[in-house]
């Protein structure tokens, strides 16, 4: 800021010492933006002493600065500070390019400020297109206006506008077509755009902008024909231009005058504290007062919190209380059944050894021991696997994912089902077929389909066949299960797509337990039925 105050006064070495103290102490503090800042600076300092090496050498630095600090805004103030110096040098191929740059860093960061700076500066690019920099002068005040009408940048953007009138004015007969005014109205609006901005510039103490205002009013009564008054504002121009100049010895009156001042001001302080001992009496009883409220406001704070904390508390346990009976009926689901195949492939043997023992004859009597064994030992393996897994699902009922061999779930297929007598089961898969899946969901999964196809071809007559197929394309892997049955409407498995249907269809109670498992190790399902045809369950996982 001192480096800008001198920049201001004309004081250019001064300027430079502080602008380069910055960038060393921005530099150290790791204050990127106040680095990038003194360059941009210098950069237009340069351009003042018309250096054109040094003004690209410091903006060069600015752009490095802003980059690294990834700033939207560091990069658009850069790209627009360039532009100025490419309109200044007579380059406006690249000052537009550089002005279109700033707008879309300002615009992605909605940064009004930068919007508005740089369309001040953007409309003086082109000065025969009169309408397109008016026009951006005119969207440039309806944000200073917004953001900060006092703003020395919207002193020099009505300053810009009112010449703009005055340019319309002498170049009326190209742009009459296009104007709402005719001469006589574009300069009293000129007029009204210099008082503006004079006015604001005076009550900024900016005698800088109310020179270049006391300026362009000249010319305005000049083009007037108003003699009286460019003499006057022409004197006004240079009277104002000597006072900021000559300010060192205004500044040696003032001194003097000030004693007399301090004398007066000394007499207004002792009156005033008698006012003031007064006042404060007046202020402890609102302060008592206001800290009253201020109790009773932090008390129902603390209470309205610990109220919602309560009932965050209370929500959060009822959630969890939700999710743990869900959790439990899906476990009794699954427990259901899977045991209840093997279960009743063990009865199924039972009854035909009680029921004809002397219609088999040895061969068969030990076929069918056999298969009793081999049920009863894949019952008691299954309830292991089961209740291992369910210690795992105690805490958190969600799948594992791990690579798991097709194989293996054919296997479990195979074994869980032998007891199955006229119907035959064919599978077929590549050898080394891997699927990125939790085993026991899947294999609770596949049992269940299984378990459903055996149930519809139990009324079939003929020959009966369930098929197990597992491929891949591209991009997933796919298990199906065909049967050869009755087939069915789509409506009948609704169960596997509805999340409302939490029963399953009269031959295939388990569906929903299906539809939502396949849904936990990201699984979709696919079916293909028709009447006396049988169906074809599809199921399809993203390869691993």
């Amino acid at each position: 800021m001192f480096g800008r105050l001198a920049h201001q006064k004309g004081e250019h070495a001064e300027a430079v010492r502080n602008y380069l103290k910055a960038v060393d102490l921005g530099t150290k503090s790791k204050n990127l933006w106040i680095v990038n800042a003194a360059y941009r600076s210098l950069a237009f300092l340069y351009l003042d002493e018309s250096n054109k090496e040094k003004a690209y050498e410091n903006i060069s630095k600015a752009l490095k600065v802003a980059g690294a600090s990834h700033s939207q805004e560091a990069l658009g103030f850069c790209h627009g500070v360039l532009a100025e110096m490419e309109r200044s040098l007579s380059k406006p191929k690249e000052a537009q390019v550089h002005f279109t740059k700033a707008y879309e860093y300002f615009r992605k960061t909605e940064n009004e400020f930068g919007q508005a700076w740089l369309l001040t500066n953007w409309s003086l690019l082109d000065v025969d297109h009169l309408t397109k920099g008016y026009e951006m002068q005119q969207q440039a005040q309806k944000i200073w206006d917004k953001i900060s009408p006092s703003h020395y940048m919207s002193v020099a953007n009505h300053y810009n506008m009112a010449f703009s009138y005055l340019e319309f004015y002498k170049q009326y007969g190209k742009y009459k077509s296009l104007l709402p005014w005719n001469k006589s109205q574009l300069l009293q609006k000129a007029e009204k755009e210099f008082a503006i901005s004079k006015k604001i510039a005076a009550g900024n103490n900016n005698k800088q902008w109310v020179m270049f205002n006391y300026a362009g009013l000249s010319e305005l009564s000049r083009l007037k024909g108003d003699l009286d008054g460019f003499a006057k504002n022409f004197q006004e121009y240079y009277n104002t231009r000597d006072s900021i100049y000559s300010q060192s010895r205004k500044n040696e009156m003032a001194k003097l005058e000030s004693q007399k001042v301090v004398e007066q001001k000394n007499k207004e302080i002792a009156l005033n504290k008698l006012i003031i001992k007064n006042k404060e009496r007046e202020k402890l009883y609102y302060l008592f007062g206001l800290l009253a409220f201020l109790i009773i406001g932090i008390l129902m704070f603390f209470l309205y919190r610990q109220s919602k904390r309560n009932s965050d508390r209370l929500e959060k346990l009822n959630a969890e209380l939700d999710k743990a009976n869900k959790t439990k009926m899906q476990f009794f689901g699954i427990l259901n059944h899977d045991l209840r195949s093997p279960v009743a492939g063990l009865i199924h043997f039972l009854h035909l050894q009680k029921e004809a023992p002397d219609m088999m004859d040895e061969e068969t009597k030990k076929r069918l021991e056999n298969k009793v064994i081999k049920a009863s030992e894949n019952l008691l393996q299954q309830m292991e696997d089961l209740l291992l897994w369910s210690k795992g699902q105690m805490n958190n009922f969600a799948p594992e994912m791990k690579e798991v061999p097709v194989n293996d779930i054919f296997r479990d297929i195979e074994g869980n089902f032998s007891w199955v007598e006229n119907i035959r089961f064919q599978f077929e898969f590549p050898e080394n077929m891997m699927l990125l899946t939790d085993k026991e969901y899947l294999k609770t999964i596949t049992r269940n389909l299984t378990n459903n196809a055996v149930k519809v071809l139990e009324q079939k007559e003929g020959e009966k066949t369930i098929f197990w197929n597992a491929y891949s394309d591209k991009n997933r892997n796919y298990l199906s299960i065909t049967d050869n049955g009755e087939g069915a409407s789509i409506e009948k498995f609704r169960a596997l797509f509805d999340d409302s249907v939490t029963i399953g269809t009269k031959k295939g109670l388990g569906l929903h337990l299906i539809r939502d498992l396949s849904k936990a190790i990201r699984m979709d399902i696919e079916v293909k039925t028709e009447k006396d045809k049988g169906s074809t369950i599809i199921l399809s996982s993203k390869k691993v």
